[in-house]
Order: structure tokens, then C-alpha cells, then sequence
């Protein structure tokens, strides 16, 4: 049955593209794909009435996935690591559990106004858990297996060398 949705070379190429790249929003599609934003709607639209992808908003973007594959953690954890501010947030914590919000802003390099508005984004998904430390907040990632697998599974999708180097460490890590 999906073999004739997926008829059209132009709707193949895209569910392949959502398949590996998961939680890619509508511009990213069109940019990789190098098609208007209309013909990707279209096809988006197409393959979410007939239930071969689905769509999840975070904030501004409407994010793509295969319906048949992941479920919703793996959505939430996709919909932040699509994003860089909170993606580098989530690799810091991961090297760094229990880090401050100061160590936070140091290493990230963005105004503590700007890492809060991010970690408040984190803790709603329920990625990062926030844990009290007297007067200070420290924070770390809730499913660190998880959020590693997908990393690692998806490291090609990432167009960041802090992804590369995070996996690089990790795996040598591993391995000692």
C-alpha cells in the first residue's frame, strides 16, 4: 500500500529524505531537496492525510517524521536537537551532568536571558531535569541514553562539528 503512495519519484525522495533526516521542518526539506516551498507543502500535506508521515510544532516550526517510526520522546527529542542553541545545550549537559546555568552561558557563548528561555524549552519537553543546589539550578539530560543512541544513529543529519566531536569523545570514552 505505501509503495503506491509513494509512487511519485518527487513524494519518495522526500519521505526518504524525513526518513533519514528526522524532524526536519517544511524549509529544510525544500532547501535539501532544491524544490518551492509549494511543491513540498503539497506532498507534505498529501502524505500526512494518508498517514506515511505526521507532523509535530515546536514553537514557529512544524516538524516531519515517519509515522511508522519513533515514537513521541524520540519527536521531542528530535524537535530540540534540530534546533542549535538547544542542541549545544543538550551536548554540554550530556558531557557536563549537573552543570549550573553559568557554566551553561560560559560555554555556549549566549546571554543567561537567552540560555533560559532555551532551558525552560528543555525541562517542558521533559529532556533536562533541573535539580536545586541552594541558591543555584543545576541541570541534566533526563534520557542521556536515548538522546546518545540518536545522536549517534543520526550523526550524518546534524550539520554541526559539536555533534562530531561529542561522539568522538563519547565512543572513545566508551572504549577505555
Amino acid at each position: 500500500m505505501n509503495e503506491d503512495l509513494l509512487a511519485l519519484e518527487t513524494r519518495r525522495k522526500i519521505y526518504t529524505l524525513i526518513e533519514e533526516k528526522p524532524g526536519l521542518h517544511k524549509r529544510e526539506i525544500a532547501r535539501t531537496m532544491g524544490m518551492s516551498l509549494s511543491t513540498i507543502d503539497y506532498h507534505l500535506h498529501y502524505m500526512e492525510k494518508k498517514g506515511l508521515v505526521e507532523a509535530r510544532t515546536d514553537g514557529k516550526y512544524k516538524r516531519y517524521f515517519v509515522k511508522e517510526k519513533g515514537g513521541k520522546e524520540d519527536r521531542r527529542i528530535f524537535s530540540m536537537l534540530r534546533q542549535e542553541v538547544p542542541r549545544r545545550i543538550l551536548l554540554f549537559l550530556l558531557a557536563h551532568p549537573r552543570a549550573i546555568h553559568k557554566e551553561i552561558c560560559e560555554h555556549i557563548g549566549k546571554a543567561p536571558s537567552t540560555i533560559s528561555f532555551h532551558m525552560k524549552k528543555l525541562v517542558k519537553e521533559g529532556l533536562v531535569e533541573e535539580i536545586s543546589m541552594g541558591k543555584e539550578k543545576a541541570y541534566f539530560v533526563r534520557n542521556e541514553a536515548r538522546v546518545i543512541e540518536l545522536l549517534i544513529k543520526y550523526k550524518e543529519s546534524f550539520v554541526d562539528k559539536a555533534v562530531d566531536r561529542f561522539i568522538d569523545a563519547w565512543a572513545g570514552f566508551g572504549k577505555r
